[in-house]
């Protein structure tokens, strides 16, 4: 695939400069020409030579809109930074970036004071799908964002004991009814009752009770990261014990899907040990709730590749999963994306067998030939903790140091990008970041596994949708319900008849079977008047292709 098409924008862990296209080239010529055009435009200043830049970041900021006044239509805007194509998919990409810088500014500002504001005040859960009665209600708060919005508002009314967030969409946005709950009789207690309209919950503290918290204010305060204990806790005897986590953002399809997976028992949740993690502490199903992190998961477009810049929302992530150690019990770390159709079953002999050479450093597991993919990342405890110990000297490494803020020009030439990759935390994706840092600083073993992921931004084969692959590990992406829904039934009922043929029958068996259904299946599709010939062919083709990939006989 193409790297200007690649949306995930991940580069091998060595970088060869001949092999880039001419849209990236033609992408790397214009980019610092429009990031001067911007200063000019926006600041009113003259373009600061290189010598003279302070801060790379001051320099980013100077090139994009800071209010929704100063965005120009897009035509004008691709005069003005002589965009030569401003309606292909990475012109508009960047056009999309840079006129709705703005809006994320804002929305970032107003989250973020909410956060710690929850944090600080110690907030419960909310409860999706949960409503609180009582004997009185109190009037009604009109067009309320978002749930955690709600619960402050229940806070800072002296009276509100609970309240309920009803969520409505309209044209442009999802807004809602705030319900505050109130006591008019002694010894009443708050009824929580199942509602799925409604998000629900009690306030928080209504006084600060965490003076001091942890949020980054300076970029290398995300890679600061907690020290491992010198030596693991016994861990268990088997030699691939698995804790998976995944990440979501609250009210969005992500939930949706967890909830999915967790009454099934699927995806991170047929792991030995697993949690999801969010910006806000949400209980989406009965003994479902997320773990809240110091950070509003929201991420902006951008960068070279114009991809989603994740970095500082994971790393956020990852310093959570140190502290709260749950992997320190398990030999290996999974990272699932919520719409990635991920099968433990079919990890677990891949780990096994990668067990039995671990490095001091401990490994990690590469799922595309490009460089790892974001979807699925696995890593070993030994891995994470090399994290540990080395995010701090990789952030610095990676950021470029004084010659990446004294040439910045340099970051949009794509034969620089080991010296100078740009700001840290709003110039990079997670799963890149993550990929040199272990390989290239952290000497942790690096395997690729070509059978670990198909997904579409990484060469993927015809008809992989269809999730009838039995060797693959994860599938992705898949963001409607129904669409995960058929993956997932396809790829486990695929599982469930390999499991059968290679447990149960036995490789003799098994070829005897094959051998009967290749007899028999003239007989089951012969004549033409036989209205179930389509189905009982089908039924015989997948049973063959099945024993073949068993037995590699038939």
């Amino acid at each position: 695939m193409p790297r200007e098409q690649d949306e995930e924008g991940l580069l091998p862990v060595q970088d060869n400069p001949e092999k880039h296209s001419t849209t990236c080239k033609w992408l790397s010529c214009i980019s610092f020409v429009i990031l001067l055009a911007a200063v000019v435009l926006f600041r009113g200043s003259q373009t600061p030579s290189t010598a003279h830049v302070a801060d790379l970041s001051k320099v980013l900021d100077d090139w994009a809109p800071s209010s929704r006044d100063e965005v120009l239509p897009k035509k004008k805007w691709a005069k003005v930074f002589h965009v030569q194509h401003p309606n292909s998919s990475l012109g508009s990409k960047r056009y999309y970036q840079y006129s709705h810088h703005p809006d994320f500014v804002r929305e970032s500002a107003a989250m973020e004071e909410l956060l710690k504001w929850q944090i600080s005040h110690d907030c419960p859960k909310q409860s999706v799908g949960m409503d609180m009665v009582t004997s009185h209600d109190l009037p009604v708060v009109e067009d309320v964002a978002s749930a955690s919005i709600c619960q402050k508002i229940c806070t800072e009314t002296a009276a509100c004991v609970a309240f309920a967030w009803a969520s409505q969409r309209n044209r442009t946005r999802v807004t809602g009814r705030c319900l505050r709950r109130a006591f008019s009789k002694p010894f009443e207690e708050v009824q929580p009752s199942k509602n799925p309209d409604v998000v629900g919950g009690l306030p928080c503290f209504r006084q600060k009770v965490k003076d001091r918290m942890w949020w980054p204010t300076e970029e290398m305060d995300y890679f600061d990261m907690p020290q491992t204990p010198p030596k693991a806790p016994s861990l268990h005897t088997s030699t691939a014990r698995t804790f998976c986590f995944a990440v979501f953002l609250p009210y969005s399809y992500e939930q949706e899907l967890l909830v999915m997976q967790y009454r099934f028992g699927a995806n991170i949740f047929a792991c030995d040990q697993n949690v999801i993690y969010s910006s806000a502490r949400l209980e989406l199903a009965p003994g479902l709730v997320s773990r809240q992190v110091s950070s509003t998961l929201l991420s902006e477009l951008g960068g070279p590749y114009i991809t989603v810049l994740n970095l500082g929302a994971f790393m956020a992530v990852w310093r959570q999963v140190l502290l709260d150690g749950d992997y320190l019990e398990c030999d290996w770390t999974i990272k699932a994306d919520p719409d990635t159709v991920f099968i433990p079953q079919r990890l677990v002999p891949i780990l096994k067998l990668q067990s039995l050479s671990m490095g001091e450093n401990g490994k990690y597991l590469n799922n595309c030939q490009d460089g790892l993919h974001g979807p699925l990342e696995v890593f070993s405890q030994g891995a994470l903790r090399s994290l540990g110990r080395h995010a701090l000297r990789c952030a610095r490494e990676l950021d470029g140091g004084e010659e990446c803020l004294e040439h910045c020009e340099k970051f949009w030439a794509f034969d620089y990008v080991e010296k100078c990759n740009g700001h840290c935390t709003k110039w990079w994706g997670e799963d890149i970041w993550m990929d040199q840092c272990l390989s290239r600083f952290a000497d942790v073993t690096r395997v690729f596994v070509p059978k670990l992921l198909i997904e579409d931004h990484c060469h993927p084969k015809p008809g992989w949708r269809n999730c009838l692959d039995p060797d693959t590990v994860a599938f992705h992406p898949f963001k409607s319900l129904h669409e995960y829904e058929t993956c997932l039934g396809a790829a486990l009922n695929r599982l469930r008849v390999h499991l059968f043929l290679t447990s149960r029958l036995g490789a003799e068996r098994a070829l005897a079977w094959a051998q009967f259904l290749m007899k028999g299946s003239d007989l089951l599709g012969g004549s033409r008047q036989c209205a179930l010939r389509a189905q009982s062919w089908a039924i015989v083709s997948f049973f063959r292709q099945e024993l073949r990939s068993v037995t590699g006989l038939v």
